[in-house]
């Protein structure tokens, strides 16, 4: 969206390269700019956050959410954790808290600004120009009420030119990548079998929470090429199999967030399952409670993962995004 004149900003700002070019561009852009740091983890804003709104002439407040991050993310993880799913927090968050709060401090005439490589106007959340860099999928979650009043400046911009202009203009910012999980996970250690497809006890895990569909490290030895196909939490067993078996022809997505709702109860379109997997067709059927979906993919999908993102797209536009579940006829398709 680009805003109108007389129009102010609040800049979601981490101290990273990406909400620092965010800041810079907010002081060409508009006529009032305002920062906030929300702090999930009682460190205080970074010091180079701190540096660059300083420079230019910025008023830096930080928002103290760490007991909703504990509550919303944190606990809400270890939860999905015990059920045999891998959750996805960094999409939640967007949703529960980086972009909640802020949204919540809003003033009149104020937009919601943000470092994230995509585009929102017209009411429509589209993905950025950088492909590599992309971020809809993880703002498929937020309610259309916050996007309707956020602002994207990096939206057509390419993730090595944000890097440039912010050193050209000798603003500091943290120097590397934000990593997926920002919040030591504390893992429960119960060990348990690990089975075959056919039941057999080949092994032991040392506790269902470090394991993900897919995975073929830390498996041991078994004579050949084994992945993770399934978390059993309700028998505390990890069950490995072939390449083969990792294949699904159908999921769920429950507590879908709608963007932009296609009319009927049968629709197609492509889905992307993971950040890095690219979107894949499928038609999808409505439950009648319309907040939760079948879906069958055209092409059998490799390591569909319960509690990961499921973001729904028409060519570049986001539908929605809803939380993956297994379809229970299907672990072996």
């Amino acid at each position: 969206m680009v805003p109108e004149k007389n129009y102010s900003s609040l800049v979601c700002l981490s101290g990273g390269v990406d909400s620092t070019a965010a800041l810079l561009r907010c002081g060409r852009q508009f006529t009032g700019v305002r920062a906030v740091y929300v702090d999930t983890a009682g460190k205080k804003a970074p010091e180079q956050a701190r540096e660059s709104c300083e420079k230019l002439g910025i008023e830096l407040i930080v928002a103290d959410a760490q007991d909703l991050f504990n509550r919303e993310i944190k606990d809400f993880a270890r939860r999905v954790y015990r059920q045999g799913k891998t959750p996805n927090p960094c999409a939640l968050c967007n949703a529960k808290v980086k972009l909640a709060v802020p949204f919540s401090m809003l003033q009149a005439n104020e937009f919601l600004v943000t470092g994230h490589y995509a585009k929102y106007s017209g009411g429509v959340l589209r993905r950025g120009r950088d492909p590599s860099k992309d971020q809809s999928y993880f703002l498929s979650l937020v309610p259309k009420k916050i996007l309707d009043h956020c602002c994207f400046p990096l939206a057509e911009s390419m993730k090595a030119d944000v890097r440039e202009e912010v050193l050209e203009n000798g603003l500091s910012f943290i120097t590397g990548e934000s990593q997926d999980l920002c919040f030591d996970w504390n893992r429960t250690g119960i060990s348990g079998d690990i089975v075959n497809t056919d039941g057999e006890t080949v092994g032991r895990h040392n506790g269902l929470d470090g394991y993900t569909p897919g995975q073929r490290k830390g498996l041991g030895a078994h004579c050949a090429r084994k992945f993770v196909i399934e978390l059993d939490p309700q028998n505390n067993r990890l069950i490995i199999g072939d390449e083969e078996n990792l294949y699904s022809e159908y999921c769920i997505l429950n507590n879908i967030n709608w963007l932009r709702k296609p009319g009927g109860s049968r629709f197609s379109c492509k889905i992307q399952i993971r950040y890095r997997k690219a979107a894949t067709p499928a038609d999808v059927i409505l439950h009648e409670d319309g907040q939760s979906a079948r879906v069958r993919f055209h092409h059998p999908q490799k390591a569909v993962a319960p509690g990961q993102v499921g973001a729904m797209f028409q060519a570049d536009n986001v539908l929605g995004g809803g939380i993956i579940d297994r379809y229970e006829g299907d672990r072996n398709a």
